[in-house]
């Protein structure tokens, strides 16, 4: 029987070669962990950034705020168990998601002598971004904000610096998430 300092890695071991072909290596890089604000990205590089013990409080209250923000925004968007049933197509409540009617029971094309099939109406598209979307702009837009307002009160060349770190948070953010919708 293995000692118990050995079990975990033993352990980890196993698992790892459970794994499928290729999953192993991507198990071994995890993607970089992002901070949950780009306030919290500038609060992470303090030291880099050389900023004051009240900087460094004004950046954890503004950070604070935004948090609150963001549970605000989260909590008054409507969640999928809230939408009626007929509402979850797009259309009005009551119809199907297809429009008003088919034109086959109308007596417009492929009804008749002809023998033509009807094809069932696409159904409808929908115009511009989804609840996830509009959420996800909504959180940025509120980080940008804090962001901004917690920045005006250092100096221009600590100011620069600090926007740098953010800038590259946000990039980093963006780019996990373009990953996320490929998969």
């Amino acid at each position: 029987m293995p000692s118990p300092a050995r079990f975990p890695s033993l352990v980890v071991a196993l698992l790892l070669c459970a794994l499928p072909a290729g999953a192993a290596e991507s198990a071994a890089a995890p993607p970089p962990l992002l901070q949950h604000s780009s306030l919290a990205a500038v609060l992470a590089h303090r030291g880099a950034l050389q900023l004051t013990p009240e900087q460094v409080k004004w950046f954890e209250q503004a950070d604070a705020r935004l948090l609150r923000a963001q549970d605000a925004a989260r909590a008054s968007q409507p969640h999928p168990e809230d939408v009626p049933p007929g509402r979850q197509g797009g259309g009005p409540p009551g119809r199907p998601p297809g429009g008003s009617g088919s034109m086959a029971a109308s007596g417009g094309p492929g009804s008749g002598m002809g023998g033509g099939k009807s094809r069932p109406a696409a159904p409808p598209r929908s115009s511009g971004p989804g609840p996830a979307e509009l959420l996800e702009q909504q959180l940025d837009a509120l980080d940008t904000e804090a962001f901004l307002e917690a920045v005006e009160a250092l100096p221009e060349p600590q100011r620069e610096k600090v926007t740098e770190v953010a800038s590259r948070h946000r990039e980093q953010v963006f780019e996990q998430r373009e990953k996320e919708k490929s998969r």
